[in-house]
C-alpha cells in the first residue's frame, strides 16, 4: 500500500473523483510510492491535485477533472470551454496544467547540481529524475472517450478513465498505465539523499534548516546539505495529517516534536482570522520556534512566548496589576503569583478566553496541570485546535506530574500520536543515554497501561564516535580534560559555536571555565534558562543542564556529574533524568566527566546498577 499525504481521513477533497483516485492510488501503487494531494508546490505555490514520487519510477503530476462528456463544449491544447451550473466557463486544458506544474519542478531540479547527470554523461545537465504528467477523468469511461475526437487533444495514453480506476481494476494494469506517462528511467534509482532533495524542492516548508540548531545561520550556498535536510517522511505525514480538535503528541528526545509543532503552527495560519499561540517553558525553545516562524514568513500571525511571559502580557494588555517585586521579592514566587492572577481574571471574565485560532504547547512535560488547563481555555471554540507535545523522559522540574487530561478539559483519548524514533543523536550517544536511564525511568511494569508507559527512544541509524566517560581528580581536572577534548573537536573541523559544556550547578561551570580560558578557548556563559543563546558569537557555550533543554549542539561535554549524584536535595531518578537530557543535547560527539564517585556515576560506569 502506498503512502498518502495528508492521510485520507485528514485530506480535503474538492470532488468525489479526487477521493476515488486517492483511494485507488493508496490501494494499488507500490509500497515505496509517496503521494501528496492538493499541497502548494515549490516557490510558485501552485496546487496540483496529485504529486506522485517513487525512487524507481520517478515523478508524476496528475490533474483530476470530474467532467462528463456533455460538459465539454470545445477543447484545444490550451483551453477548454465547459458548460457548468454557472453557465459557460473557460478553463485550462488539464494536461497543459499538469505539464506546467511538472516543468516548474523539473526546472528547479535541473538547477540542483546533485539532481542532474554529470558532465561525463551523454545527457549532461539534464534531470536524473524521470518525470511525467497526466489527467484523470473519473466520470468518463475509456470506451466513451474513444467514441469522440477528444483524443486529438487529449492523448489516451496520458489519461486515466473511470473504468481504469474502479475497485475491481487490476492493480498491475493500473500501475503500468500511470508509470507509462513517465519517461523511461536512465541510470540508477534515486538514492535516499536524492529522494529527499526532490521533496525539499517540491515542499520547501519541510526543510529542517528552518528550525535548525539555535546557533546556526543558513549558508549562502543553496545546494548546502544543511539547507536541504528535510523532515522524515513519517514526520511530514503526521504534521500534515493532524486533524482539528485536541491533539497530543508524545515523542522521545530528538524525534522532531518541535519541528512538527512549528510546521503545524504555520499550517494553521492559512485562512485564520485570529492569531495562533505557541507556548513554551524555556526562552531558548521559544527563540528557536520564533526564528522558524520568521523563516516561514508567518511571524505576524503566530505569537511565540514562554508561558510566564504570556501571563505577564495578559495582565498588561487587560490593565490588571501584575504582582510586584515588593510583595514577591523572590522571582519564582512572583511568576507563580502572575499565573494565579491570570487564572482568576479569566474565571472572572476580565481576561477573555478563546482569543486564539489555535494554541500549541511545546515541552508540555515542563508545564504544571493548571497551566495546561488555562492554555486550553484560550482556544477559540469554533476550532478547538489545541496541540500538546511532551516527553516524560525529559520531565526534570519538580512537581511536574503527568496530567490527567480529562480533568483539565483536554480530550486526549484516541487523539494521541507517538513518536519513538530519535533523529537527533547518533546510535552511540543514544545507547549511552538509554543504558543508564532506561531501567530507572521506564522500569517494566511501572505503568499498567501501554498508552501511559514512558517512551524509550529508538535510534535513527546514524552512527558516530563512542562518547567518552572520563574520571578526573577534581573539577578543575575535568575542565582541563574538556579543554583538551574541545581543542580536538576544533582541529576536526567544528566551529566553537558548535560545542557546548553542560553542568548541573553554576559554580561547577565557573570552575571549569578557568581551564578553558587558559587554553585559549573562547567561551560564552549562559547563566539562566531565561536567557537566549546568541547566534552571532563563535564561542563554546557554557550552560546549565536545566537551561540546555530544547537546545542541541554537534559536540557536547557534560561535566560535574559526581557532584550532581552527591546532592541530597534530589533523588537518583531526578539526577538520571537531568543527565539524560544533557547527554541527548549532543548530535554528533560527546564526553562525560566526573571527579567524585556517586550512584549516578556508578550507573555511567556500569549501566543499570546503583
Amino acid at each position: 500500500m502506498a503512502h498518502l499525504i495528508p492521510s485520507i481521513g485528514s485530506a480535503r477533497f474538492d470532488t468525489r473523483g479526487e477521493l476515488r483516485l486517492a483511494e485507488r492510488l493508496q490501494q494499488f501503487m507500490e509500497e515505496n510510492t509517496w503521494i501528496w494531494h492538493n499541497l502548494p508546490v515549490g516557490r510558485w505555490g501552485r496546487h496540483p491535485d496529485f504529486v506522485i514520487l517513487n525512487p524507481n519510477q520517478g515523478l508524476l503530476v496528475l490533474e483530476v477533472k470530474d467532467w462528463r462528456l456533455d460538459n465539454i463544449l470545445h477543447i484545444n491544447k490550451l483551453d477548454v470551454d465547459l458548460m457548468t451550473d454557472r453557465g459557460e466557463v473557460k478553463q485550462k486544458n488539464p494536461l497543459e496544467q499538469a505539464r506546467a506544474y511538472m516543468f516548474d519542478v523539473v526546472n528547479a531540479m535541473e538547477r540542483d547540481g546533485r539532481l542532474v547527470f554529470p558532465a561525463s554523461h551523454a545527457v549532461k545537465g539534464k534531470c536524473i529524475v524521470p518525470f511525467g504528467f497526466g489527467a484523470v477523468f473519473p466520470n468518463i469511461t475509456l470506451r466513451q472517450f474513444e467514441q469522440t475526437d477528444l483524443g486529438d487533444v487529449l492523448p489516451a495514453g496520458r489519461c486515466l478513465f473511470r473504468d481504469e480506476m474502479s475497485e475491481s481494476a487490476d492493480p498491475d494494469i493500473f500501475r503500468a498505465k500511470l508509470w507509462s506517462m513517465v519517461v523511461k528511467r536512465v541510470g540508477a534509482a534515486l538514492t535516499l539523499d536524492q529522494f529527499d532533495r526532490v521533496r525539499a524542492l517540491l515542499f520547501p516548508e519541510i526543510r529542517v534548516s528552518q528550525i535548525a540548531l539555535p546557533l546556526e545561520t543558513p549558508p549562502e550556498d543553496p545546494s548546502d546539505d544543511r539547507v536541504l535536510a528535510v523532515m522524515d517522511l513519517a514526520q511530514e505525514q503526521l504534521a500534515r495529517s493532524i486533524g482539528d480538535g485536541h491533539r497530543v503528541v508524545r515523542g522521545v528526545a530528538g524525534s522532531g516534536k518541535t519541528l512538527i509543532l512549528a510546521f503545524r503552527a504555520e499550517h494553521l495560519t492559512r485562512g485564520a482570522s485570529r492569531p495562533v499561540l505557541v507556548l513554551c517553558y524555556a526562552n531558548a525553545i521559544a527563540a528557536r520556534i520564533e526564528q522558524s516562524m520568521q523563516a516561514r514568513g508567518v511571524e505576524d500571525r503566530v505569537r511565540v512566548s514562554t508561558f510566564h511571559a504570556w501571563c505577564l502580557r495578559m495582565l498588561t494588555t487587560y490593565d490588571i496589576p501584575a504582582p510586584s517585586s515588593h510583595d514577591y521579592p523572590v522571582y519564582e514566587e512572583r511568576l507563580a503569583a502572575s499565573v494565579r492572577a491570570v487564572v482568576e481574571n479569566v474565571e472572572r471574565g476580565l481576561i477573555p478566553g478563546g482569543q486564539y485560532e489555535a494554541v500549541l504547547i511545546d515541552e508540555a512535560h515542563d508545564f504544571e496541570p493548571q497551566w495546561l488547563a488555562l492554555a486550553a481555555k484560550m482556544v477559540h471554540p469554533d476550532r478547538r485546535s489545541l496541540m500538546i507535545v511532551y516527553d516524560d523522559m525529559q520531565a526534570i522540574f519538580k512537581g511536574r506530574a503527568r496530567p490527567v487530561w480529562k480533568q483539565l478539559g483536554i480530550e486526549a483519548q484516541g487523539r494521541t500520536t507517538v513518536l519513538k524514533v530519535n533523529y537527533r543523536n547518533t546510535v552511540e550517544i543514544l545507547r549511552l543515554a538509554r543504558s543508564f536511564a532506561a531501567d530507572i525511568i521506564a522500569a517494566p511494569g511501572v505503568q499498567a497501561d501501554e498508552e501511559d508507559a514512558v517512551l524509550l527512544p529508538e535510534d535513527g541509524g546514524r552512527h558516530g564516535p563512542d562518547p567518552e566517560v572520563r574520571h578526573c581528580i577534581s573539577i578543575e581536572g575535568e575542565g582541563h580534560a574538556i579543554a583538551e577534548w574541545l581543542k580536538g573537536r576544533r582541529a576536526a573541523g567544528y566551529n566553537w559555536a558548535e560545542m557546548a559544556v553542560l553542568y548541573p550547578e553554576h559554580w561547577i561551570g565557573e570552575r571549569v571555565l578557568a581551564p578553558l580560558t587558559s587554553a585559549g578557548i573562547p567561551a560564552d556563559v549562559i547563566k539562566q534558562h531565561r536567557n537566549r543563546v546568541s547566534q552571532h558569537i563563535d564561542a563554546v557555550r557554557l550552560i546549565s543542564m536545566h537551561a540546555a533543554k530544547g537546545l542541541e549542539f554537534p559536540c557536547v561535554a557534560v561535566t560535574g556529574l559526581g557532584q550532581l549524584g552527591a546532592r541530597e536535595a534530589t533523588s537518583l531518578e531526578d539526577d538520571v533524568r537531568l543527565t539524560y537530557v544533557a547527554v541527548t543535547r549532543a548530535t554528533h560527539e560527546a564526553i562525560v566527566t566526573y571527579s567524585k564517585p556517586s550512584p549516578l556515576v556508578q550507573r555511567l560506569i556500569a549501566p543499570g546498577t546503583g
